[in-house]
């Protein structure tokens, strides 16, 4: 399967609303199931952060620029992909029809999540229109956040201060650990076994969009290439205040998409597993 731009969605203006940071994480981990099973936060940890003083702050954050006029082109990224097992056999079902299908898919994403977590952040009704949406949305760095119901981490958003200088405090990284492990307990083959299954559905839903559904899967590999070209900033991270909004101060960083740019809020370990998740599940789709 080649990604090329002109296959590319276009760009789509969004509007939104103001939610918790942990939304854009639960639409990641689900938009990566629905990537891979028929449905979306650099350095070591030794780290020298020390600083003056540690406050608390809630993290606000800044407002989604709408997307330019013409898509954009998503970096390649050059990583050693691991060598995966072949994907299980497909099962045949019988699926129902798009409108009658939030049972279905209901009971197979319960079947991915060990601890039975997972359907608790699910949407009460049209689950794979609303996934679909996620996945275009991601494959553009943008991150619909009133598509789910989102858990908030625990604790509050925290930075250091030295001076004039401000920078995350590396202890707000444990906040997001709970999500990055419901996303790696996800089996990678059952998730691509999975979305053969209900492609045909995720055809339809992505068609509604106004794109063509045989192209559904190239959205899906440009969302995952978005959590693959996230950076990895030097440490410590600094940040500029703007009223209650923190904003990174490096201008390349602030530049990110959304959804890297929470990814690099999630911190360097946090984002090398999700990365890690996101190659496993790339290449086991390009081997279909």
């Amino acid at each position: 399967m080649e990604i090329r731009p002109e296959d590319r969605p276009d760009e789509r203006p969004e509007m939104m609303p103001s939610r918790t940071s942990a939304t854009v994480w639960i639409a990641l981990t689900l938009a990566i199931i629905l990537i891979g099973g028929g449905t979306y936060y650099l350095f070591s940890a030794n780290q020298d952060t020390s600083t003056e003083e540690t406050t608390a702050v809630e993290f606000q954050p800044e407002p989604l620029p709408t997307p330019p006029a013409s898509p954009s082109t998503v970096p390649e990224v050059e990583e050693e992909i691991p060598v995966l097992a072949p994907a299980p056999t497909e099962k045949k079902v019988t699926l129902p029809s798009l409108d009658d299908s939030d049972k279905l898919a209901r009971e197979q994403l319960a079947l991915l999540s060990p601890d039975g977590k997972l359907e608790l952040w699910l949407p009460g009704d049209y689950i794979l229109r609303r996934g679909i949406t996620l996945v275009d949305g991601l494959s553009r760095g943008i991150v619909l956040r009133k598509m789910l119901n989102a858990p908030t981490p625990e604790g509050k958003f925290l930075v250091n201060r030295d001076g004039d200088k401000i920078a995350i405090d590396p202890s707000n990284y444990a906040r997001y650990n709970y999500l990055v492990d419901a996303l790696e307990s996800l089996d990678t083959n059952s998730l691509v076994e999975l979305f053969h299954m209900l492609r045909p559905l995720l055809e339809q839903a992505y068609g509604e969009l106004g794109y063509p559904g045989d192209k559904v899967d190239k959205a899906f590999i440009a969302a995952l290439d978005q959590v693959l070209a996230t950076p990895f900033p030097l440490m410590p991270i600094y940040l500029t205040q703007e009223s209650v909004n923190f904003k990174f101060a490096d201008p390349a960083l602030e530049a990110l998409p959304p959804l890297q740019k929470q990814l690099v809020r999630m911190g360097p370990e946090n984002t090398k597993r999700v990365q890690a998740k996101a190659k496993a599940i790339r290449e086991a789709l390009l081997k279909q």
